[in-house]
């Protein structure tokens, strides 16, 4: 309703005007569906931590219609190359998405625990 009372009087000529403009400011807010080419989108950022990533990863996911070794493969192609998680895929390839993310999970800890340590340690 407040759209329609922001309309300018005698701005809408025609049935036809108003239901194009109604169009045109409404559908421009609506959710589009998540395809394929979203997940592919999503890549680690160069200092992103693997949880943060994955995390961003798996609120997307849900949303695609896709087969598990797809969204696996993205995962992969998504990672940080130069990270240890990327380097330790890459040697011994999950054939999973449960094994990638119990992997995950590990390097997850491993992070978040250096992570605590170096805040800890004064800086020189």
């Amino acid at each position: 309703m407040a759209w329609y009372k922001s309309l300018a009087p005698g701005s809408v000529d025609s049935w036809s005007n108003l239901c194009a403009r109604f169009r045109a400011h409404f559908t421009s807010s609506k959710r589009h569906p998540k395809t394929e080419a979203t997940l592919e989108a999503i890549i680690q950022g160069e200092t992103e931590p693997l949880r943060s990533y994955l995390e961003r990863f798996n609120k997307a996911a849900v949303e695609v219609k896709v087969e598990e070794s797809m969204k696996l493969y993205l995962l992969d192609r998504g990672l940080r190359r130069d990270s240890d998680f990327a380097k330790a895929v890459g040697i011994e390839e999950p054939k999973t998405l449960d094994v990638f993310f119990e992997k995950a999970k590990k390097y997850i800890a491993y992070e978040e625990k250096q992570k605590a340590i170096d805040l800890r340690r004064p800086k020189s």
